[in-house]
């Protein structure tokens, strides 16, 4: 592994650290840093590690972050395979045991929640806390007017104008704000994801996409023997909440929190209630809680 000081550590003076694993594919790029227990963050669709720059000031007093460019997106190459959830958390993996890790809590966005519960799947004895942002959990607590979205746009004759219009910035913008985000959108975090898209793989997205939308993970949940976060806007297009939070109700451990009056896109008033509900959250691991209430309002 090399690592190397970021030329743009994130915010500023937040001492993130830019990294890079070689892997048989090629790099893996990922920012790490702040204090206390590992916990390893996993990206949404066509994102990358500056994702999750908003939860940061919840995070870095009280986690040693881990945040990977997931293979085929942001600065990281992608697999020579197929991008499957699977996959991808198994370079997740890579990276955190390359970096000493040997346990850690997990964070997944979106689509990077199907990778993370992956990796609690198959290596249970590595994870701890699960922080799940739009938990995709079950093909039911995804919409259905997205899975007909995306099983039309991800056809192959059809994929390919789909990417030359995603790199169109008009384009681009007209789909999010009309078909999966709403029109109140940070114009920074905007900036960022379209920048993002244009690094992003084709192949990988498409993969990725499809085979993120098919997997049940409600079991896993329901059984899952350490504290569980799952978060979802009121107003989500793509996350059926109250689906969401009935499978939270199985498991004593297990928290949904709602966030009224809030939509898939992140304004400054979703962000925060996010950095305090993560906040809360990791106070009450940390303390010991054995258990968290199955649903709440914030």
């Amino acid at each position: 592994m090399t690592s190397r000081p970021a030329a743009t550590p994130g915010p500023p003076g937040r001492g993130l650290t830019e990294g890079q694993l070689e892997r048989p594919q090629g790099p893996i790029r990922f920012l790490t840093g702040g204090t206390g227990l590992p916990l390893v963050l996993c990206h949404g669709f066509l994102g990358s590690a500056e994702n999750f720059d908003a939860w940061l000031p919840a995070l870095l007093a009280r986690r040693t972050v881990v945040i990977p460019d997931l293979p085929g997106f942001g600065l990281s190459a992608p697999l020579p395979g197929r991008h499957t959830a699977r996959a991808l958390a198994d370079e997740v993996a890579a990276v955190a045991d390359a970096l000493g890790h040997p346990r850690y809590d997990l964070a997944g966005l979106c689509l990077g929640v199907p990778v993370a519960l992956e990796l609690a799947r198959h290596r249970p004895d590595r994870a701890g806390a699960l922080i799940l942002h739009t938990p995709l959990l079950h093909p039911q607590v995804v919409r259905r007017r997205f899975h007909l979205q995306v099983a039309a746009f991800t056809t192959p004759g059809v994929f390919a104008a789909i990417t030359w219009l995603a790199h169109r910035r008009r384009a681009s913008d007209w789909y999010k704000r009309h078909l999966v985000e709403g029109p109140v959108v940070d114009p920074a975090a905007a900036q960022a994801n379209f920048d993002n898209q244009l690094r992003a793989s084709p192949r990988a997205a498409r993969a990725w996409l499809r085979d993120g939308l098919r997997h049940d993970f409600r079991q896993l949940i329901a059984s899952w023997p350490h504290p569980v976060l799952l978060v979802a806007a009121a107003d989500d297009w793509i996350v059926d909440h109250p689906k969401m939070a009935a499978i939270a109700g199985r498991n004593p451990r297990a928290q949904a929190a709602i966030l009224a009056a809030a939509g898939h896109a992140w304004t400054p008033a979703s962000v925060a209630e996010q950095q305090r509900v993560i906040a809360d959250f990791l106070d009450r691991v940390d303390g010991g809680a054995a258990a968290v209430p199955a649903a709440a309002a914030v």
